[in-house]
């Protein structure tokens, strides 16, 4: 199998985008699963079999890796290839709210005259 493949560094929402020149397979994968599919294992992927172009929303940050094959070993194609990325759309900066210890406001007891005085009534 011949390909071509690039690394591209996204953040969770960002998109990447891949125009081809001819419809061919465009395989978008972790780097770990770039690892399986040089060594003929079983990995996983995003993307499949397209026609011109193919638009990913990155799912997770990190570095993907993006594959187009070019056919088989024996029939390679000649395909020309762009890549590009788009930001995600800024969103607002979260912010913590900080719990205000609010004080409750507790009435004095009433203080009574040390010397024990009583109102008399005549």
């Amino acid at each position: 199998m011949r390909f071509l493949h690039g690394k591209i560094k996204a953040q969770s929402g960002e998109k990447i985008k891949v125009s081809i020149s001819k419809p061919t397979r465009i395989l978008i994968m972790p780097m770990r699963e770039f690892k399986k599919y040089k060594e003929n294992f079983t990995f996983t992927y995003f993307g499949g079999q397209k026609e011109d172009s193919y638009e990913f929303t990155v799912p997770k940050a990190g570095t993907w890796i993006v594959v187009v094959e070019k056919g088989t070993y024996l029939k390679p194609i000649d395909i020309e290839v762009k890549i590009s990325k788009e930001s995600a759309p800024a969103a607002a900066p979260k912010r913590k709210e900080k719990k205000k210890n609010k004080k409750k406001e507790v009435e004095a007891p009433e203080l009574e005259d040390a010397a024990g005085s009583e109102e008399v009534k005549e």
